[in-house]
C-alpha cells in the first residue's frame, strides 16, 4: 500500500514537473505569454523587477508581431525607460504596430512626426495614419488632426476634428475649439459657444488664459455668462471623456500640446 502511494505521488509530481515544462516552452513561443511576461517584470516589488527581462520578453514577443509589445517597445525606446532613448527605433516599432491597423500605435507614430522627433516633418504621412486613428474613433487623433490642419491653415476642417474630440472630452481640443469661435476661423463668430468649451476645457484640467475668459465676459453680459455656465455643465455631463470611461488617461503630458504617449500600464485601455 505504501508503495503505490509512492508511486502515485511520484506520477503526479512527474505529471506537474511535465506540465510546467510545457508552458515554459509555451511561453518561449508564444507572443501574448511573453508580453505578459513583460509586463509582470515592470510590476511588483524591487525584489520581482526586472528591466533586462521585460525588455527581454517585450522584444521577443514584438519580433512574433505581437502588436501590444510593439507599442510597449516604442514607448519604452522614445522615453528612454531601461533602455537609451532611440527615437528612430521608436518610431519603427510604433510604424510596425501601425501597420496592423493598430489605433494607438497609428496616433503614436504620427505624433513623433508632428513633434519633429524623426524629421521630417511629414504631415501627409501623420494625417494618413491619423485618419486610420479616427476611423476607429480614437480621440487623439481626431485632435491631432485638427492640429494638422492648422498647420495647412485649413480651419474649417480643424474646427471640424476640434469638435469631434471635444465632443468625446479632450479639453485641449475643446479650447482650440473655443479659440476657433471666437475669432471667427473656419466657423462663424460665436462668443456664447467659444465660452462654454473654454470653459469645458479648463474643468476637464487645462490651464486657461483668464484674460481670454474675462474678454469674452465681456462680450456676453452677466445674463448670458450665467447661461452659458449652466450649458458648460450640461455639456460636460453630455460629453463624459470616452478616454476617461475607458480608462486612457491619468498620465503626465496627457494634456499637451502633442500628447506625450500612454505608459504601458495604460496603453491597454487605449484601443
Amino acid at each position: 500500500m505504501r508503495t503505490a502511494r509512492l508511486v502515485s505521488i511520484y506520477l503526479l509530481l512527474v505529471v506537474i514537473q511535465a506540465a510546467g515544462q510545457r508552458q515554459t516552452e509555451s511561453a518561449g513561443t508564444d507572443a501574448k505569454a511573453l508580453f505578459e511576461r513583460g509586463m509582470n517584470a515592470l510590476a511588483g516589488s524591487s525584489a520581482t523587477r526586472s528591466g533586462p527581462d521585460a525588455i527581454d520578453s517585450f522584444r521577443r514577443s514584438a519580433e512574433l508581431d505581437y502588436v501590444p509589445a510593439q507599442v510597449v517597445l516604442g514607448y519604452l525606446n522614445e522615453t528612454g525607460q531601461g533602455v537609451t532613448a532611440d527615437q528612430g527605433q521608436a518610431f519603427n516599432w510604433y510604424k510596425k504596430a501601425a501597420s496592423q491597423d493598430d489605433p494607438l500605435a497609428e496616433w503614436l507614430a504620427a505624433r513623433v512626426i508632428l513633434a519633429g522627433e524623426v524629421p521630417p516633418r511629414d504631415f501627409n504621412q501623420a494625417a494618413k495614419w491619423l485618419e486610420q486613428a479616427s476611423g476607429h474613433g480614437d480621440p487623439f487623433a481626431e485632435y491631432l488632426l485638427g492640429t494638422v490642419a492648422l498647420e495647412r491653415s485649413n480651419y474649417a476642417l480643424a474646427a471640424q476634428q476640434f469638435r469631434n474630440a471635444s465632443d468625446q472630452g479632450l479639453p485641449q481640443a475643446q479650447v482650440h475649439l473655443a479659440a476657433l469661435l471666437r475669432e471667427g476661423r473656419g466657423t462663424a463668430v460665436d462668443y456664447f459657444e467659444a465660452y462654454v468649451w473654454m470653459l469645458a476645457g479648463r474643468d476637464n484640467g487645462l490651464r486657461v488664459n483668464e484674460s481670454d475668459l474675462q474678454s469674452l465676459e465681456a462680450e456676453l453680459g452677466s445674463a448670458r455668462v450665467a447661461d452659458a455656465k449652466i450649458r458648460a455643465r450640461d455639456l460636460e455631463t453630455r460629453a463624459t471623456r470616452s478616454v476617461a470611461a475607458h480608462g486612457c488617461t491619468g498620465w503626465r503630458g496627457e494634456f499637451d500640446e502633442i500628447p506625450s504617449p500612454p505608459p504601458p500600464d495604460i496603453q491597454r485601455f487605449c484601443r
